[in-house]
């Protein structure tokens, strides 16, 4: 769900469908950073002269995601949400936040991000900000609440901003990895700190509930159905949302009326039947399996208790 999904974006950089100037690490497409600019897992941006063939499907990062659309247009989809980007705005996507761009392809489009690993993959998680912007302890959580409290995805860049993504976006294509990143630090920092003030500027709404570990948990549940052929238990769940046995349950309680396992086996079970009705093609031992029921009879006996009729019956 991470950074393999980029995979069209480097298969149409190795085609010549778009210019890709990024400095990365992980397996992010682009130049590898090495040792430089720590905690960063990608910088730089493409640039689509026309209309593409592809586009890069749903999937989260791996860190946070501060953007720039430069020219064109672009479709962003995060969580469900379908945004319409023109030139001139910005975006932030964050870990947590399932998203893709294009609609299905990509536009004709220049974009320049910044992707930070700030130590979190989940809303209650506590942020970590590079130690090489040398900001204030005040400074940097003024922006972690900024960011983990407010999700609004789009915005409009302000002129300090837009300049700021340029001047990344040049160094970057300068090629200069070691000669550049004293640099690029400095102008990175510059940025986050006007795109703070932009931000206060604004006086978004912030809501403490999108920073709990209640969250972390609603988000996971929502995205179960996704995953359900995984080998669940109350533990390997919790873990999932790094909390406790007893905050995972008691979360899942207060948000479904279920305990977790109960809960994993209504979502399986639903799951199933809606297979059965639309899937002709597949066996009902693949459907069970697909499910997360590790055997056709287990399953056939949990099916017909929960709906009071066999899964072969489903079917007639």
């Amino acid at each position: 769900m991470y950074a393999g999904n980029c995979a069209d974006l480097h298969e149409a950089a190795l085609a010549g469908k778009v210019a890709l100037n990024a400095w990365t690490r992980r397996k992010y497409p682009g130049r590898p950073l090495g040792e430089a600019l720590p905690q960063v897992l990608s910088v730089g941006g493409w640039d689509a002269a026309r209309s593409q063939d592809w586009g890069l499907k749903e999937h989260c990062n791996e860190g946070v995601k501060i953007a720039y659309l430069a020219r064109g247009t672009m479709v962003l989809k995060v969580d469900g949400q379908r945004h319409e980007l023109t030139e001139g705005q910005m975006f932030v996507v964050r870990p947590w936040q399932l998203h893709q761009f294009g609609d299905p392809h990509v536009s004709a489009s220049q974009i320049i991000w910044v992707l930070f690993d700030v130590g979190v993959r989940r809303p209650h998680e506590d942020w970590l900000w590079p130690d090489w912007m040398a900001w204030s302890e005040r400074d940097t959580a003024r922006l972690t609440r900024l960011l983990s409290r407010n999700e609004q995805h789009v915005l409009t860049a302000s002129r300090d901003v837009a300049r700021s993504f340029h001047e990344i976006d040049g160094i970057v294509a300068g090629g200069d990895i070691a000669g550049s990143e004293t640099r690029l630090r400095l102008i990175i920092s510059l940025l986050l700190l006007q795109f703070m003030e932009q931000l206060e500027r604004q006086a978004p709404v912030l809501d403490d509930h999108l920073a709990s570990s209640k969250r972390t948990v609603q988000i996971f549940l929502q995205r179960l159905p996704h995953a359900l052929d995984e080998h669940w238990t109350l533990e390997n769940m919790a873990a999932e949302c790094n909390l406790s046995r007893t905050q995972f349950s008691q979360h899942c309680q207060a948000l479904t009326n279920m305990t977790p396992v109960r809960y994993l086996q209504m979502v399986r079970l639903e799951a199933a039947k809606k297979w059965l009705a639309e899937r002709a093609s597949a066996t009902i031992t693949e459907i069970a399996h697909e499910c997360g029921f590790s055997s056709s009879q287990y399953f056939a006996t949990c099916y017909k208790r929960r709906f009071g009729f066999s899964p072969q019956e489903t079917r007639r």
